[in-house]
């Protein structure tokens, strides 16, 4: 049996203890603002305009990807011991790692139909339709992660439903993304993405944490 103390100066003094939260969101709002800054290379200069916008994009993407792939392994499974933010829930665990995997498959496959084969996409129909099926997997099992943080209640306070509001946000910026026809819309919708990453991370790693005890 899962017990949790009340917040206060007892849960404020598991910062310490329980450094996952701080690793788990320093990497997420990382990620977020390396994405931030290949999406700005990306839309207002030009991957293709130097070298150094070449170079600087495809650090800050791929950089970012890392980040967010590796925050998944503190935030489902703590310190290495499996109590990480969505507790005891095997379902919230691998729902996070989850979506670390497909996210990794979704941002590689973006870069190698955008940017390594472009002379390919024209000839595969199916990449298109294969690029939005990730990215509803990786909706779906960030929603299902967020929900097993909120009802595990390990994260006190906003950072408890964190995650569960970054995926709505992923959710709705990700129709506004494949429906808009407008380039400014879906300008703002990718930069409201990025920006929710970064807020999510910083809100998990100043997060306390319950005590748990079997």
């Amino acid at each position: 049996m899962v017990t949790y103390t009340p917040a206060g100066r007892d849960t404020l003094a598991l910062r310490g203890r329980y450094g996952w939260p701080v690793a788990a969101g320093s990497l997420i709002a990382t990620g977020g603002v390396l994405l931030t800054a290949a999406t700005a290379i990306e839309v207002w200069i030009g991957v293709a305009s130097s070298a150094t916008a070449a170079v600087a994009f495809w650090s800050f993407f791929v950089t970012s990807t890392i980040a967010h792939v590796a925050a998944m392994f503190p935030l489902a499974l703590g310190v290495g011991d499996g109590r990480g933010a969505a507790g005891s829930s095997v379902i919230g665990k691998v729902a996070l790692l989850g979506f670390g995997a497909v996210f990794l498959t979704n941002q590689s496959t973006y870069l190698l139909r955008a940017y390594l084969l472009p002379e390919a996409a024209p000839l595969a129909p199916g990449g298109a339709a294969f690029l939005l099926t990730l990215g509803v997997a990786q909706s779906l099992l960030l929603v299902a992660g967020g929900f097993a943080i909120a009802r595990a209640r390990v994260l006190r306070g906003s950072a408890r439903w964190a995650v569960l509001v970054l995926a709505a946000v992923a959710l709705l910026l990700g129709v506004t993304i494949t429906v808009s026809t407008d380039l400014d819309v879906v300008t703002t919708a990718y930069f409201a993405s990025t920006i929710s990453q970064i807020v999510a991370g910083i809100l998990i790693a100043r997060a306390a944490v319950s005590a748990q005890a079997k």
